[in-house]
């Protein structure tokens, strides 16, 4: 009841594109935009620690969920990542089976700065969906390492190398979670320093792909 009175005074509007919904709307994503984002077909990216599968390419509706995610606080978007993601892993490769799920983790003054990860959040709604594991706890990232927007390939690699520490043990075949992917740096460098801790195959899953 509190939600429908809430959604009349403050309509609910599609994070894609920013059309009216329907007040009994459980999630903020209209069926066009659905449509657009569950519309694309991205062969995986294979880099050297590990091989990427992204849903859609990070324009349009799946741009504006990632901006309202990332920037706008608007954390029920990342329910709709988390169906979508895995929607995709299934799709793409239904005989990996992790045993864990890890986000991509930010430094502590970027989590306490923006309140949230959003690849946390994202991940524990995989993990919910797949009833495996998660934790955010077994990847930290140990450097605080300025924004990879505006590198070169070269430079982003650089940028994050030695950024990330495992913890603990950690499992043989690790889903790793992030919101965008651009040239893989990030995640190629999670996947070693996963790899260098005792994993054995690590399989990146983002959202989006620039």
């Amino acid at each position: 009841m509190l939600r429908h009175i809430v959604n009349f005074i403050f309509p609910p509007r599609c994070s894609g594109c920013g059309a009216l919904l329907p007040l009994s709307s459980k999630e903020l994503i209209c069926g066009e935009c659905t449509d657009e984002i569950s519309s694309y077909e991205l062969p995986p990216v294979e880099y050297s620690d590990c091989v990427l599968i992204s849903s859609a390419l990070y324009r349009g509706a799946a741009k504006n969920l990632i901006k309202e995610m990332k920037f706008r606080n608007v954390r029920s978007c990342t329910r709709i990542a988390a169906r979508v993601m895995t929607d995709s892993l299934i799709k793409h490769d239904e005989s990996f089976i992790p045993e864990m799920i890890i986000p991509v983790p930010l430094h502590s003054s970027r989590k306490n700065e923006r309140g949230y990860n959003q690849s946390s959040l994202i991940a524990a709604g995989v993990s919910t969906l797949l009833k495996i594991p998660f934790s955010a706890s077994k990847l930290r990232r140990i450097r605080n390492t300025p924004s990879q927007r505006g590198l070169s390939p070269a430079e982003r690699v650089k940028n994050v190398k030695g950024a990330f520490k495992a913890r603990g043990k950690i499992p043989a075949n690790i889903l790793l979670i992030d919101d965008v992917a651009t040239t893989g740096a990030t995640l190629n460098e999670c996947a070693a320093t996963l790899l260098s801790s005792g994993a054995r195959r690590v399989l990146a899953l983002t959202f989006a792909k620039t």
